[in-house]
């Protein structure tokens, strides 16, 4: 495979060997939540590829809400994007943009947006031995971790939305979720099966995001799992060895907040392994520092995890190996990971004496 659109914000994720014989894949969106802003500049990739957007699987049909921003390409902008800093001034020049739009076009009422595969925002296959790119589900904002459980059956971990960029978006947790091939997953309009036009997903000093879309392709199903808002719910595998334990639970690896990048929080979130019983949606703490807070451990000046990134059982079951991605500190300025901090967690179960 090429050209996938992994040009934006997230990239493509995860792949894993499905009982049909096909590779699985994640594939994020160009966004934080639909709408190509000023965010995106300052990721990087909005400079070099001016014209990205974000690309349904399917047609879509717009409710022609557009978002204002100021334009970083603009000479008069020069101060405010050589700073990263909020800048008005007299002469600033403004734009609209619209869903699924490249930055700086409005989107009208009633467009049509034609689907194609690949796109952004959901879950892929292709074969082993190479060939058609296909769509598995879609609607999803950044799929980052798949696996496949004992009984056959696809999740996905999904990292939801920041309160970032033209259409920031509040209080919204990392989803678990049992895929069923075909089915719209909600993005850019709900998260977990809730409409986002809602006054609980408006921040604290900003508006209600608006409905992007006209017409909702399904009703959006509704997560396993809710996880903690910013955890960063990454890498998912799957026990299956009785001496291990926990058959048929889902391990996630949660790599931490980035806050104020991605949001503020009040105590971190993540930096830990969970286990999820995917019949009840229950969360269990599994691995994590010891301490008041959940932490990472260049916080709490101790040893232990950092920022877990991956989690995978070895081929026997017995034991279950972390990646830990290592020391990335956040500010207001960006995010600054340190060289030579990773980890490789081996767990096993101690033998009973």
């Amino acid at each position: 495979m090429d050209d996938l659109p992994s040009t934006g914000d997230h990239h493509t994720n995860a792949p894993v060997i499905g009982p049909d014989g096909y590779l699985y894949f994640g594939q994020g969106t160009a966004t934080n939540s639909g709408v190509v802003g000023v965010d995106n500049f300052q990721y990087g990739w909005l400079r070099r590829y001016p014209t990205f957007h974000d690309i349904p699987a399917k047609d879509v049909t717009l409710t022609g809400v557009n978002y204002e921003s100021a334009d970083p390409f603009s000479p008069s902008n020069s101060k405010w994007y050589q700073t990263f800093l909020p800048w008005v001034g007299p002469k600033r020049k403004l734009v609209l943009t619209g869903a699924y739009q490249s930055f700086g076009s409005p989107g009208q009422a009633g467009q049509v947006v034609h689907g194609q595969v690949p796109f952004t925002g959901g879950i892929m296959r292709v074969p082993l031995d190479g060939g058609k790119v296909e769509m598995v589900a879609w609607g999803m904002r950044n799929p980052f971790g798949l696996a496949f459980s004992p009984d056959g059956k696809l999740f996905a971990t999904e990292n939801q939305a920041d309160v970032r960029g033209s259409r920031p978006v509040w209080g919204v947790g990392d989803l678990l979720w049992e895929v069923t091939p075909g089915t719209w997953y909600g993005w850019p309009d709900y998260f977990a099966g809730q409409p986002l036009n809602n006054d609980r997903f408006a921040p604290p000093e900003g508006p209600t995001p608006r409905k992007l879309l006209a017409r909702r392709p399904n009703d959006p199903p509704k997560p396993v799992a809710e996880l903690g808002a910013h955890a960063s719910a990454d890498g998912i595998d799957f026990s299956r060895d009785t001496s291990f334990g926990h058959v048929g639970e889902a391990f996630i690896a949660e790599f931490g907040d980035l806050a104020p990048v991605a949001g503020n929080v009040q105590n971190p979130v993540g930096f830990r392994v969970v286990r999820v019983d995917t019949h009840g949606g229950i969360i269990h703490p599994f691995a994590v520092n010891k301490g008041r807070l959940d932490a990472p451990a260049s916080k709490i000046e101790g040893g232990g995890l950092e920022r877990p990134i991956a989690a995978k059982f070895d081929p026997s079951g017995k034991a279950l190996y972390i990646v830990d991605y290592g020391v990335m500190l956040a500010d207001a300025t960006g995010v600054h990971p340190a060289e030579n901090t990773g980890v490789l967690w081996k767990i096993t179960r101690e033998e009973s004496r």
